[in-house]
This record gives structure tokens, sequence and C-alpha cells, in this order.
């Protein structure tokens, strides 16, 4: 039930634990908008578990004046629980109160009596209740164990669950003798209802959402060696929206070095047209960069083994490419093969803009003649710089990227034959840059970079934008995804 404002309480996770003074690499907003809707959720489970609600058996004793009367009230169930609204509240130093008002609630049950006077008497029947004015209000304290991680708890005094008016009818049998005392049967119910309603709620938080906010994942894997850390590096913003402040930086696993670059400033934005905004800066995508530069992600060797089949590529030093662009490897090495190693030579940068996401790729190119002892003979070495743009997209909870081709330049930095001529090469740069780099970015961006994201929600109909130096991602959300539940 309170499990669903589990989207709340993740981001509010520092609290009451020492945060860092950063330059957030990402931010994240709930909306008023979202704030409603993740109480509607909760308030939709809770009104779905009252209406299964069993209420225990309740007995008593009453003098009635002929008598005392031995009265049980059994089999007692709700027949109908209505929640017409709720809402959600920040309490400052303490953590998130859910409240709803004006709940109906009309449950019946079964009664019977044992009459001890001068005429002993029994009988039984049926009664109906009905409630209104209801009240229901939550508190849920949020704090941090020693390791950092999020705790969440509410105790009894918390849990509020107020009934304004409630009316007692009994039917069948002596009714009228029931209806003398019906408000002692009304406290009793009263006071159970209140009991199992409050016992209903401080489990989901004390057990359910407890051990959800315990399972919270704040890096998230993108690579075989690199992962994202979504970290707090400071306290959320609390007014009519809730804001939260990440670290935003990719790391290469078992070894968190901070990347050298500056992190872009997220200006304030007052949008609140969408459930949750979220702003990822273009430090994201240059820590990755940093991370997969040093691990070796961008270094490659082509050889023609490796060249996709179909293509019209050769690396034979005889083929007629080769002979027109270098003749003097044809002629030093007639019909042998080549191998290409391609290597960034510094990481890849992004850079965002409100009209372009645009990357530089800085390289060498070393080429090299496969000898007939299977050594390689050294040919020479061509400094690459590529330029390419990017189209921004969204699938599920992942940030993905489709790399074009824009420009590239080549300048030679060493060679072993004679009257090089790198304007020969020029021409043949982009089918090689096509062939391999691209595709080496866009392995990237096909799976792309995972953003906060939560089991019980997903995105739905996602907008992309860009401001200088940030992408912003304006999202509904949606319960239940199928999606996520085959992920499981």
């Amino acid at each position: 039930m309170f499990s669903k404002v589990c989207f709340l309480l993740i981001v509010t996770t520092v609290l009451h634990s020492t945060t860092r003074a950063v330059q957030p690499g990402f931010q994240a907003r709930i909306t008023p908008k979202g704030l409603q809707f993740l109480s509607d959720v909760g308030i939709r489970e809770l009104q779905d578990q009252v209406s299964k609600l069993k209420i225990p058996d309740q007995s008593g004793s009453s003098d009635v004046g002929i008598g005392t009367i031995d009265y049980t009230v059994s089999n007692m169930h709700v027949v109908s629980f209505n929640i017409p609204s709720a809402s959600i509240s920040t309490k400052t130093g303490v953590g998130v109160t859910v409240s709803a008002s004006g709940l109906s609630l009309a449950l019946n049950g079964d009664w019977k009596y044992k009459l001890h006077g001068l005429i002993p008497a029994s009988d039984h029947g049926s009664f109906d209740v009905s409630m209104s004015s209801v009240s229901l209000s939550i508190t849920i304290e949020i704090g941090a164990d020693s390791s950092g991680r999020p705790t969440v708890h509410s105790s009894d005094s918390d849990c509020s669950f107020n009934i304004g008016d409630m009316n007692v009818k009994f039917h069948g049998g002596a009714s009228w003798l029931y209806n003398l005392f019906d408000d002692m049967i009304a406290d009793k119910i009263k006071d159970a209802l209140n009991g199992q309603v409050c016992g209903i709620v401080l489990t989901e938080v004390n057990t359910n959402l407890a051990k959800e906010v315990s399972e919270i994942q704040m890096v998230a894997s993108i690579s075989d060696t690199a992962e994202v850390d979504y970290s707090l590096v400071s306290t959320p913003l609390f007014n009519a929206s809730l804001t939260t402040f990440h670290k935003g930086e990719v790391y290469q696993k078992d070894k968190h070095t901070e990347a050298p670059y500056p992190v872009p400033t997220i200006p304030p934005d007052g949008d609140d047209s969408k459930m949750v905004f979220m702003w990822m800066t273009d430090y994201v995508a240059n820590s990755a960069g940093y991370v997969l530069q040093n691990t070796g992600f961008f270094r490659y060797n082509v050889t023609q083994d490796n060249i996709p089949a179909g293509s019209k590529i050769s690396l034979n030093t005889s083929d007629f490419a080769v002979k027109f662009l270098i003749p003097q490897i044809s002629k030093l090495y007639p019909n042998m093969m080549m191998q290409i190693n391609l290597n960034t030579t510094t990481p890849p940068m992004v850079n965002i803009t409100p009209d372009n996401v645009g990357g530089v790729v800085m390289g060498d190119i070393v080429a090299y003649v496969i000898l007939p002892n299977k050594t390689l003979a050294y040919l020479f070495t061509l400094a690459a710089n590529m330029k390419v743009s990017a189209t921004l997209g969204f699938h599920q909870a992942n940030l993905t990227w489709n790399s074009t081709y824009v420009s590239a330049d080549l300048k030679l930095i060493d060679s072993a034959i004679d009257n090089f001529k790198v304007d020969n090469l020029r021409a043949s740069l982009q089918a090689a840059c096509k062939l391999y780099i691209i595709p080496k970015l866009n392995e990237m961006g096909e799976k792309g970079i995972p953003v906060p994201s939560f089991d019980d929600y997903a995105f739905q109909d996602p907008v992309i934008s860009q401001g200088k130096g940030f992408v912003k991602i304006g999202t509904d959300l949606v319960a239940q995804p199928d999606w996520r539940k085959e992920k499981r």
C-alpha cells in the first residue's frame, strides 16, 4: 500500500545524514502533479486492502434494566470503503505525512445475545454499520543508518484513523433491544477498526517499505568496467515540489577516480507540466568517456578477419585501393595483409547546447603489415580528429543516443614510408569512422545511461529537451509496468 510512496522516499535519503557540498551532475524533481500521483496510488492500495478486512468478533455485557445481557457481534466485513482524496506533505526535520479525509466506510455482520434475568431469552440477527467524515494520517520518519543508507519508520503515535459519524442498525429478532445500547457496540467497532487500519499502515511502512528502501541501488552498472553513481550530494529541497541533487558521475568499477572536468550549472526551472523532471549534465557523459578511455574501451585492432562480411574494404597491400592511396606499400610489401590499430588518445568529449549534442573523438591510427612469419612491420601513424553529432532518445529507464559522422581530419605523426601523402587518405577516413568508431559509440548508446528508476513505476510519455551543458527529461509515471515484471 504505502510502498507506493517509495518513489518519494527514495530521494529523501539524506535528511539526517552528512552530505557533501558538490556540484550535482544529475538533478531530479517531483512536481506537485507527481506527488499527487504517488498519493493517489498509495491510497488506492489502502482502499483495496481495507475493503478486504475481516474485523475480529466483539463481545460484551450490559445491564438493560430487565436483566443482564451478553452480546456478540461477529462475521464483520467491509462492504465499501471510499477515499475521495489524499495528499502528501513534508514535515521539516522528520519526513513526510500522507493524509486523507472525507472517507466513508460501510460494513455488516451478525449479532446474537443471551438475556439473564427473570425471563431468560436469546436471539440473533444481522446489522449494518455506516461511517462518514473518516480521516486517516500517517507520518513516515526518514533517517539513515550508520552506512548512510536510508531508513524509514512509523510508530503507533504516527498513525491516526478517526471516525466522525457512525450509525449502527440492527435487523431481525429483538433488534429493538440491541438498539438500546448501539453506542457501546459502535465504540467497540471503532476501536477494532482503528487498530486494524493503523496496523495495516504500520506494517507496510516498517516492513515492506523499509525493505524496499534498504534495497535502493544508488549505483547502476553501464558496462563491465563502469558504473554511474547517483548518490546524493546535498539535502533535498522542499517546497511545493521536491528537488534532489545527485553526484551523477561515472566511475571505473572498484576504482573511483574523479573525472578532471567542470560540472555545468543546472539553472532554476519552474516547469511543472510533468510529474517528474530530471536534468543530466554532459559531465555524466564526459566522465563515462574518461573511464572508458582509461579502460581501453575505444582501442580496436582491425584485421581482414574482423571486417564485416560483404564489405568492399580489403586490407591486402595489392588491393586496388591500397595501391592507389599508398602505392609505396604495395611495392615494399606486395600481396600481404595489413593491420590497422585504432586508439583514442584522449577521452571523447560531449558538448550539449540548446540546439545540438556534439562530440569530439581524437585518436591515433597506426598501420602495420603482417609479415609471412606473423610479425608486424610498422608503416605509419596518423592523428585523427573526428566530430560527431548525436540524437538523444529514452528507452524504459535509460537515456540513449545514436551518433552520426560529421567530419574528420588527419595529420601525419610518423612514417616508415618515404613521400607519404596524407591527402590521399582523408577521403577514406570517413568510411573507416563509419565502419568502426561510430558503431563503437552507438554500441554504448544503444544501452544508454540508466537514470534512477523504481520497480513499481515506468516512465510515460517522456519529453527530452536540451540546455547549455545539460539534457532535461520530463516524464509522467505509470504504476506496475509490464516491462518491469519481465525483467524480474
